[in-house]
């Protein structure tokens, strides 16, 4: 089980690759562009979590901050 934000973010990109890798070795177009939608869901997901751990770092910075005043 993935625990880290840091480990499911590299999970969503090894899973990309791995789309990637297939979309280069098939050889129906149909299938070439699925596995490359795949392979840019995967990339979101990982960036989505990237985006919700730094503005929920920043959230937990700005609450601590507020009461240093």
């Amino acid at each position: 089980m993935l625990h880290k934000s840091g480990d499911r973010v590299r999970y969503c990109y090894q899973k990309a690759l791995e789309a990637r890798e297939q979309a280069l070795r098939t050889r129906h177009p149909e299938l070439r562009q699925a596995f490359s939608l795949i392979e840019d869901h995967w990339i979101a997901l990982a960036q989505q979590m990237v985006l919700t751990e730094t503005l929920s770092t920043f959230g937990e910075e700005a609450r601590r901050g507020i009461g240093k005043n």
